[in-house]
């Protein structure tokens, strides 16, 4: 595998795992942070695990079928039906998420001393004018420095709050309030749009290249990996850096939370923060809208642009206007909203055991399917996520 190759072949997997770092993961690492400390790391580490395991299979479909999208493969080896099944439950889900994503930017903005109505609106067009260019590889070209972005913000606010001595990185409880926690780490790590994202972007993006299949096969394995270690130690990173930061305080509340994080690291760091939030929610507001839009329009087979605006408005319209009317009590939003998404993970496992009967199906993925080894690892993993979400709702 040549640099030239791995430089064409990158972005789909990468993109799609700094995405997961969205509004709602910040204010579970907040949360994580303020609760337990460094406590939690061990979990967030031990979550690379399943979030590899899923998008690796996600990215792999798409690598062997260039061109053709998660929507369009599943409507031509079983019906239109049991595509929409996957795709329409995952597009009520992303109405919630959007708003979450909306709400997070207005946060970030008033970090940063920019009010609602001036930044909403703004990464509205900014979104708007992104996907509007249909093309993946013009659409890449934006989300790469995003996501680079978040990186940096959160790991210098890590950076910024330093090391904090004598804190232990393993705690366990069977309280309810720890178990709704992990729960909600769990729920957060493979959300429905990603599977979708993964798989038509890395079709979309390898057709154009002129590599083997074991080639790309490979590099997007490889790919999807590093994404997922860098995702997760971002969580850790937004752990370690609001570490100290009281319980009481509200991350949606940008007056207290800019007080408490200077407190603890420096004038600057709110701003780091503001920052960081504002491009993990804007980056995940575009895949989200992206892995949506392509599920449900290949699942249908009208894929069209007029169709892929429509699909977009219908959905970002709503949570826009949520987050617009609702700047002073953003608390109750978003708790409304993360609660409703607390079926994500119920929702996932549609088009995440659809893949794993795809990824078996030698006709469809020639000689690269799974070894039952590994289909068994697969199917364990599909069942860990499913249990994360029936924890977040009793």
């Amino acid at each position: 595998m040549s640099i030239r190759e791995i430089v064409r072949l990158f972005g789909p997997a990468w993109i799609v795992m700094m995405a997961d770092v969205d509004a709602a993961s910040v204010l579970t690492g907040v949360a994580n942070g303020q609760e337990y400390g460094y406590r939690l790391i061990w979990l967030l580490l031990l979550l690379a695990f399943p979030l590899y395991v899923i998008q690796e299979a996600a990215g792999r479909l798409g690598a062997v079928n260039n061109g053709k999208g998660l929507g369009e493969i599943i409507r031509e080896r079983y019906s239109v039906k049991i595509s929409l099944l996957a795709s329409l439950s995952m597009f009520m889900v992303d109405v919630f998420t959007y708003i979450v994503e909306y709400v997070g930017i207005a946060v970030g903005g008033l970090v940063l001393g920019i009010p609602p109505f001036i930044t909403l609106p703004i990464f509205f067009i900014f979104h708007l004018t992104i996907i509007s260019t249909r093309k993946y590889d013009k659409i890449e070209k934006f989300l790469m420095p995003i996501s680079l972005l978040l990186v940096i913000a959160f790991v210098l606010q890590a950076m910024l709050r330093g090391i904090v001595l004598g804190e232990s990185i393993f705690y366990f409880s069977f309280s309810k309030s720890f178990t709704f926690l992990v729960a909600a780490n769990i729920g957060a790590v493979v959300m429905p749009f990603m599977i979708f994202y993964q798989t038509s972007a890395t079709a979309y993006k390898y057709q154009d290249v002129d590599s083997t299949i074991e080639t790309k096969v490979k590099w997007s394995s490889i790919e999807t990996f590093i994404g997922a270690i860098v995702s997760e130690l971002i969580m850790v990173a937004i752990e370690m850096a609001t570490t100290g930061i009281s319980p009481s305080v509200d991350p949606l509340n940008y007056k207290e939370m800019s007080y408490s994080l200077s407190l603890l690291s420096s004038p600057i760091s709110p701003y780091i923060f503001g920052i960081g939030l504002i491009s993990a929610a804007f980056l995940a507001l575009i895949v989200e809208s992206l892995g949506s839009a392509w599920g449900t329009l290949e699942a249908l087979g009208k894929n069209t642009f007029t169709n892929f605006l429509l699909l977009y408005i219908s959905e970002s319209i709503p949570a826009l206007v949520i987050a617009l009317l609702f700047t002073n009590n953003y608390d109750n939003v978003v708790n409304f909203a993360l609660t409703l998404m607390s079926i994500a993970p119920f929702i996932v496992v549609i088009p995440a055991a659809l893949i794993g009967v795809l990824i078996n199906d030698k006709n469809l993925m020639m000689n690269y399917t799974y070894g039952r080894t590994r289909m068994i690892i697969y199917w364990i993993t599909v069942a860990m996520i499913l249990t994360g979400g029936i924890l977040a709702i009793i």
